[in-house]
C-alpha cells in the first residue's frame, strides 16, 4: 500500500471495482431473498456430508456476538461501526493506486458484503444466513454471501500486504 495516495474520487468510479461491489450486494440479496421465501425459518437440506442449507436469522455481529443484545443497543451499534468501516473502505478505495488491483479487489469484496449485510439490519434488524459447513464434532457458524466476499476480501488485502512486505524485504536484503 502507498501511504503517499492521496485520496480522489475517481478511483472510486472503477467500473470494475463498482461491478463487484454491486454483484456481491445483488448476489447477496437475491440468495438470502431465495432462502425466505424457500425455506421455513429453522430449516436444514443436507446436500453433502459436510455442508448443508440452513435458514437461522442473526440479530448479532460475526459468531452471534451481541445475539441477545438489546435492540436499541444493537442498532446504535451496528450503526456507528457500519457507518465507520463503510466510510473507512471508501477512503481507503478512493487512495488505492489503480495499480494495486488485487487490494482495490478485496476492498470492493469487502463494501459489498458489508452494504448486503447492512440492508438486513436495516429492513430486518437482523441477517439471514443459510450457508452451514460441519465435519463430526466442528460446526463453522452458519453464514452467507455478503459474509464470504467479506472473507474473501479480507484474505486477498492480507495476501497482498504480505506479498508487499516480502517484496520489500527481499529489497532490503539485497
Amino acid at each position: 500500500m502507498n501511504a503517499a495516495q492521496k485520496f480522489d474520487w475517481k478511483l472510486l468510479r472503477s467500473p470494475l471495482h463498482i461491478w463487484i461491489c454491486f454483484g456481491v450486494l445483488v448476489l447477496d440479496q437475491l440468495t438470502k431473498w431465495i432462502v425466505i421465501w424457500t425455506m421455513p425459518l429453522g430449516s436444514k437440506i443436507e446436500l453433502l456430508s459436510f455442508f448443508e442449507l440452513v435458514h437461522i436469522k442473526n440479530r448479532g455481529a460475526a459468531f452471534g456476538i451481541f445475539h441477545d443484545a438489546s435492540p436499541a443497543f444493537r442498532a446504535i451499534f451496528f450503526g456507528i461501526v457500519t457507518l465507520v468501516c463503510v466510510w473507512l473502505l471508501l477512503n481507503w478505495l478512493g487512495s488505492t493506486p489503480v495499480r494495486e488491483r488485487l487490494q482495490r479487489i478485496g476492498l470492493s469484496l469487502i463494501l459489498g458484503g458489508a452494504l448486503g449485510n447492512v440492508i438486513d439490519r436495516v429492513f430486518f434488524g437482523e441477517v439471514t444466513d443459510f450457508v452451514h459447513v460441519f465435519y463430526r464434532n466442528f460446526s463453522w457458524p452458519a453464514f452467507n454471501v455478503a459474509d464470504s466476499a467479506i472473507s474473501v476480501g479480507v484474505v486477498l488485502i492480507l495476501g497482498t500486504v504480505f506479498w508487499q512486505w516480502l517484496q520489500k524485504r527481499r529489497l532490503r536484503a539485497s
